[in-house]
């Protein structure tokens, strides 16, 4: 057996090593969770993404008039609104933002719903430049604007 001084200082070594891999694992632990917040881990779209799903829950309390809202923001007829839920089987907030999409970039409805086939599951960010409008540039933070006061009820 050591020596009581002996198995002391072996001890404090111990609890010393044992103290400075638990601070090292926590700075770890903080430092990754600050870098995954700050790149904002997930996409530059992520807010759009969740305005439009809270758009798409809202709609569906009163669908018909969420079809003629747009029908009457956009100038396309109610036909065309139920056309792209039903047949393109686009969610109400998808078809809010490709209408969206289509007046901010000038083009057709129909070549927007086309970029949102192929690409949807890249992200309205992906499809946004697709179509011309650079994430970040005026188009793109009018079109996160817009659906944000959407999904709050303020914008008709």
């Amino acid at each position: 057996m050591l020596p009581l001084n002996t198995r002391t200082a072996a001890w404090k070594g111990w609890a010393i090593m044992k103290t400075r891999s638990l601070i090292y694992a926590l700075v770890l632990v903080l430092s990754t969770s600050s870098l995954a917040s700050a790149l904002k881990i997930g996409g530059s779209d992520d807010d759009l993404s969740v305005w439009v799903e809270q758009l798409s829950i809202q709609a569906k309390a009163d669908l018909g008039l969420f079809k003629t809202e747009l029908s009457v923001e956009f100038g396309v007829p109610v036909a065309k609104v139920e056309q792209l839920i039903t047949e393109v089987q686009m969610e109400p907030g998808d078809v809010y933002v490709s209408l969206e999409l289509a007046r901010i970039s000038e083009k057709p409805v129909d070549e927007v719903v086309e970029v949102y086939k192929v690409n949807k599951k890249k992200g309205w960010g992906a499809m946004a430049k697709e179509l011309g409008i650079k994430p970040g540039s005026p188009e793109f933070k009018a079109l996160k604007e817009n659906a944000k006061e959407k999904s709050k009820g303020k914008k008709k």
